[in-house]
């Protein structure tokens, strides 16, 4: 299990996934890691077998997340990264 990054712009510290050059919402450039941990499922489908959640991680990062199909609407989920790729895990 590998861990799942976020980004914090060093200059105006919102947070953002994946990992940019410039900071969407100052123009920074400067980033740090922090780890995801644990979300909130928000919306949750499936295409060709697989399951998909939205992820709501604070207050200021949603992203995208394969899912496992025990992940309902609303479920806590624990994320993790599989090859960057974001997994959400029931908690």
């Amino acid at each position: 299990m590998s861990v799942l990054s976020l980004w914090r712009c060093e200059s105006c510290g919102r947070r953002s996934f994946p990992r940019r050059e410039l900071c969407p919402y100052c123009g920074g450039r400067a980033f740090a890691a922090e780890r995801a941990g644990q979300g909130v499922a928000t919306q949750v489908t499936s295409h060709r077998d697989v399951c998909i959640a939205c992820v709501r991680v604070g207050d200021d990062v949603t992203l995208l997340a394969r899912a496992d199909p025990a992940v309902a609407m609303g479920s806590e989920v624990m994320l993790r990264g599989d090859d960057g790729a974001p997994v959400a895990d029931i908690t």
